[in-house]
């Protein structure tokens, strides 16, 4: 009861920040998922943890701000070339409709966010409509470029008959959505096809919500590789000569995860139901919650740079020197990240950290263990001091692609372990 009342005392939540946690799907109290693993981790005091993330404010005067900016930017822009990959990505990379709709969710305000988010649609349409399968499949988007969610929110918000089956060719049409019978799947299970792979099963997740039946043996397999792709970061031992433990992949694949976990929890199933599907040949040793779990550990407080001038160092850097865009590990700055294996010989690359920082906001609502959130606000931290989100529209993306959960997860994960403290 000490610790609820401390907290009490400090909570003063902005008043958009009240409205949008009101719209999130109300949970109950409680940790969803008690599962522990085996590395012990010093606790926390909780009495110390704000009770919004650090920063927020910034963060949200840069998301409207910087948001508004690069949804006029797109109102003028059309790619020359439409199937060059830098030009027809101007604007849209990394779902640009889906974070202006998130935007409006967040704000409660409706414009300029929908117009925006109609013409991030229409750029990624030009795009779309020039990818064509040489059997005349339409839509056949490459997997890396797969952004489903921005498309399904419409067809839920709008009925665009484009975009209602849009959704359907987010799932069904272009790379790797042939897992039944493709006969080379076995790459795919390699951990540099894990953005690929998480695109496609948002994509199936996605399509359910939308109201389309599952399609059980197609999902079952990509969970299987998703599952492959965290055990082989987790213990570091790569079947694929090339391969490299990325931060921002790891984010990528761990929200495809989280996403199908909760999906599966609303529905009252249990996530790892799929696992033992008849199709599944690499059945996963971990649950979906534990593998989640040791790969944040790990990235905090193991995996280390494989190669180049910093190899053996840690991933996690505490306190970051130098000046943007040329960081490294000499200290000075007061912000924490990750280094990077492909950047500069695994130079610290904290204008990513917004990709990773809502792993450890779900992690810690599902486990109530603090240190979680403490590393997660130190990278969310970092990430919104020291990134320039006006640079161009895909850092933008990037650091608005899903950090709106960050806020939402942490919340929970405070509100479930109040409530536990409230009957101390």
């Amino acid at each position: 009861m000490k610790i609820l009342n401390q907290l009490n005392k400090n909570i003063n939540l902005p008043p958009r920040l009240i409205i949008f946690l009101l719209l999130c799907s109300i949970q109950s109290f409680g940790l969803s998922d008690s599962r522990q693993i085996d590395e012990s981790i010093e606790p926390s005091s909780l009495g110390e943890l704000a009770s919004t993330p650090p920063l927020l404010e910034q963060w949200e005067d840069n998301m409207t701000t910087w948001g508004d900016h690069w949804g006029i930017y797109m109102q003028t822009y059309t790619p020359p070339n439409p199937v060059s990959m830098v030009e027809s990505n101007n604007g849209i990379y990394y779902d640009a409709q889906r974070i202006h709709f998130q935007i409006a969710d967040y704000t409660g305000q409706a414009e300029p966010w929908n117009t925006h988010a109609q013409e991030a649609e229409r750029i990624y349409r030009i795009y779309l409509d020039h990818r064509f399968h040489n059997n005349g499949t339409p839509w056949y988007v490459q997997g890396w470029r797969r952004f489903s969610h921005g498309i399904m929110m419409d067809a839920q918000r709008t009925a665009d008959p484009i975009s209602v089956e849009g959704v359907v060719r987010m799932r069904d049409n272009g790379s790797f959505t042939n897992v039944l019978t493709f006969n080379s799947t076995s790459g795919w299970y390699y951990e540099r096809k894990s953005r690929d792979i998480a695109y496609i099963v948002s994509a199936h997740i996605n399509a359910e919500k939308f109201g389309l039946p599952r399609q059980e043996e197609a999902l079952a397999l990509y969970l299987s590789m998703s599952m492959q792709h965290l055990d082989e970061w987790i213990t570091e031992t790569y079947v694929d000569p090339i391969h490299r433990l990325s931060p921002f992949m790891v984010g990528l694949t761990s929200e495809a995860l989280i996403e199908f976990y909760e999906w599966e929890v609303a529905n009252e199933r249990i996530p790892e139901a799929l696992f033992t599907h008849p199709s599944v040949t690499q059945t996963p040793t971990r649950t979906i919650s534990e593998a989640l779990q040791q790969v944040a550990y790990h990235m905090r407080y193991t995996a280390t740079v494989e190669s180049g001038v910093n190899a053996g160092k840690l991933m996690w850097v505490e306190d970051m020197g130098g000046s943007r865009p040329n960081w490294d590990d000499t200290g000075g700055s007061g912000y924490s990240t990750l280094r990077y294996e492909s950047i500069n010989n695994g130079a610290p690359a904290p204008n990513l950290n917004l990709l990773v920082a809502p792993l450890y906001a779900w992690v810690f609502k599902q486990t109530g263990e603090i240190d979680y959130i403490n590393i997660g606000d130190k990278l969310w931290e970092a990430g919104v001091a020291v990134t320039n989100v006006g640079w161009n529209t895909k850092t933008y993306n990037q650091n608005y692609r899903w950090s709106f959960e960050y806020v939402k997860w942490r919340s929970e994960g405070l509100n479930s372990i109040i409530f536990a403290n409230s009957f101390e």
